[in-house]
């Protein structure tokens, strides 16, 4: 992972703590519904974060504690705004694994849209 540039390292913060509040949020609504559907959506937002905190660099995970308050935000959206912010660096200055992050963002948006 020391080949992911600074830049790289910082959308990948910003990816997690997206994901943080999407799968804060579904999860809320998963356990208000106890609807499957809500279910699936927690647990893809759950996996997608927990793979990017494994891609962030050691030196910058100390910045995944600045977590955002979950507000209520649509978590479908939280996700879909997480997958733009993966294209705003080319995929070369990101670690191996990114293009599973992404492409289980891109899934999990279309399905729950």
């Amino acid at each position: 992972m020391s080949d992911t540039t600074p830049e790289a390292a910082r959308v990948l913060v910003h990816m997690h703590q997206l994901l943080w509040q999407a799968g804060t949020e579904a999860d809320r609504r998963a356990h208000q519904s106890r609807d499957l559907e809500a279910v699936a959506l927690a647990n893809n937002l759950t996996y997608a974060r927990d793979l990017v905190f494994h891609l962030v660099p050691e030196c910058c995970r100390d910045a995944l504690l600045d977590l955002p308050v979950a507000d209520g935000a649509d978590p479908v959206e939280l996700a879909r705004r997480a997958e733009e912010l993966s294209r705003s660096t080319p995929v070369h200055r990101y670690p191996p694994g990114v293009v599973s992050v992404v492409d289980l963002l891109i899934e999990t948006v279309g399905e729950f849209s």
